[in-house]
């Protein structure tokens, strides 16, 4: 019995770490297409005529931003509707981002249709580089910080069965 609660303990601390650090690879992989969403838009401003609410519609069936709630839930963005409200809410329900991230996404959102095609193509550049800049972070946390979840997430779980045995 001691060796079966020694072994569940290890097996839970490894997959706390597990879990840990597969949040900040989460966070970098939601930051990527948050970049890639960002080119889009750009491309999309600069040879369409869409309406900023018709892009994102298209955007929330795309397999690359089914990670990005806040696209995804542009689906129910009605014609001629105010996706403003929906983008900021799924900002908010988004897992695994930080609160810098949060705020660039809202303010992203928030500007989005608001001026001109240059206004918007100038923001668009600035917001990217300041989202490639938190998506090196991740990346960088994610390379320090995860094998470091793992490795004290296996080592707490090999504490706790060893102190049951």
């Amino acid at each position: 019995m001691n060796i079966f609660c020694s072994v569940t303990a290890a097996v839970l601390g490894a997959a706390a770490g597990i879990y840990f650090s597969r949040q900040l690879k989460e966070r970098e992989r939601i930051m990527t297409a948050a970049i890639l969403l960002i080119k889009e838009l750009e491309v999309q401003i600069r040879y369409t005529n869409a309406e900023i609410g018709d892009m994102l519609r298209n955007s929330a069936d795309n397999e690359a931003y089914q990670k990005l709630l806040f696209v995804t839930e542009c689906r129910k963005i009605e014609e001629k509707g105010n996706f403003h409200n929906i983008w900021s809410e799924g900002v908010k329900r988004q897992a695994y981002i930080t609160e810098r991230d949060r705020e660039l996404l809202i303010a992203l959102g928030e500007r989005l249709g608001e001026t001109d095609a240059e206004g918007q193509l100038s923001f668009l550049e600035m917001t990217e580089e300041m989202i490639k800049g938190q998506q090196q972070q991740a990346e960088s946390d994610y390379k320090n910080k995860g094998k470091m979840y793992r490795s004290v997430g296996i080592l707490c779980g090999l504490a706790m069965g060893i102190m049951v045995l």
